[in-house]
């Protein structure tokens, strides 16, 4: 561990003042450090090896600094704003049973609304999984913002189960508040696409859920050279070009997925196929350890990561990032369980932990 050292070195009591000389004499050894800023300081206490609390000395510096070091950590990991994957940025909360708006700023978009973070506010896209209020709550204040700020009314998908809801829940706030909430209401259902840019589409997928649930995967959309005529040459594929041969197919390329709440029977779900080969799958893993029981979460139709760990061997992504841990946990308790997923698992493992807690602090 680097410790970071005054260029002064203080003047402490020998290890001989507290430690006489005898033929079992406990070993301190402390590699003597340069007076340079930063140094490697190796310590090797035995048992009764132990000083005083209220001593000035060298080991109480270390202890102190250990400890600083370890608030340190806690402190970074409570105030970080964010993951980058596969040339993403991940950023937003989601915390089960609180509140869950997960943003990808590069695709303008935002997945569910929770409690309407103010990142969120500027995405132009919002996808909402299901009417439950930790991740519709927020839907009200979006919109208004957005308005207030100036911004082009934003387009909102939901699934079709409640568009009819969600627009007399947006009649009520119009009521109450004598506002417009100017938007564009999408109801997408599974196996319908959305056309977001020239390069981008949306699909909605199956989820499962206590209620009527669903996920979506953006699509980036590539231009593929047709078969019959991959063997020409470029100046004969470029005059077809100009003469208005359609010489391309479209390809759809899963980017990122996201599922909100669900049970696990979603890996088993052949509708799921290209949302476990997206770049980045962004899912929940609400419990996380023996203290609730994997039929606990089936029943409230939440995820245990025990049984992603079963399920492993059907997702291909490249980057998996859990989300929706419950409040219960702290961020070395979800730390700990991905890296009990991770060796059991070829995507590499992140976890969105912002707004949980450290144990240390």
């Amino acid at each position: 561990m680097q410790i970071s050292l005054a260029t002064t070195i203080p003047k402490v009591p020998s290890f001989s003042t507290y430690y006489p000389s005898t033929s079992n004499q406990t070993q301190c050894n402390v590699q003597k450090p340069s007076h340079g800023i930063l140094t490697h300081a190796h310590v090797s206490l035995q048992a009764p090896c132990a000083v005083k609390s209220s001593s000035t000395g060298f080991l109480s510096a270390i202890e102190r600094a250990i400890e600083e070091e370890e608030y340190r950590k806690a402190r970074a990991e409570v105030i970080r704003k964010g993951l980058n994957v596969e040339g993403y940025s991940i950023e937003g909360h989601s915390i089960g049973g609180h509140e869950t708006c997960v943003i990808v700023p590069q695709l303008k978009a935002a997945f569910d609304i929770g409690r309407c973070p103010s990142r969120a506010v500027h995405q132009n896209f919002l996808f909402i999984t299901h009417a439950h209020l930790d991740h519709i709550g927020g839907l009200p204040m979006y919109i208004a913002t957005r308005g207030l700020y100036g911004l082009k009314p934003p387009t909102v998908f939901v699934p079709p189960s409640i568009k009819e809801d969600v627009e007399k829940l947006l009649d009520v706030h119009r009521s109450m508040s004598q506002v417009e909430l100017n938007l564009d209401l999408i109801a997408l259902d599974v196996g319908e696409t959305y056309e977001m840019r020239n390069d981008l589409v949306v699909r909605p997928v199956r989820t499962h859920h206590v209620i009527p649930s669903q996920g979506y995967v953006i699509y980036s959309v590539r231009k593929k050279l047709k078969k019959q005529y991959i063997h020409l040459e470029g100046k004969k594929i470029e005059k077809l070009k100009k003469s208005g041969v359609q010489i391309t197919d479209s390809v759809l390329c899963p980017e990122v997925a996201f599922t909100g709440d669900t049970a696990s029977d979603f890996y088993l779900d052949p509708r799921s196929a290209d949302a476990l080969r997206a770049k980045i799958l962004i899912t929940e893993a609400t419990f996380l350890d023996d203290n609730c029981s994997v039929e606990h979460a089936r029943e409230h139709g939440h995820t245990h990561l025990y049984e992603i760990m079963e399920q492993a061997k059907w997702i291909r992504n490249k980057t998996l990032v859990l989300t929706h841990f419950s409040p219960r946990y702290s961020i070395e308790e979800i730390r700990q369980g991905i890296l009990k997923l991770q060796p059991q698992i070829s995507a590499k493992v992140v976890a969105l932990t912002e707004g949980f807690k450290s144990m240390h602090l």
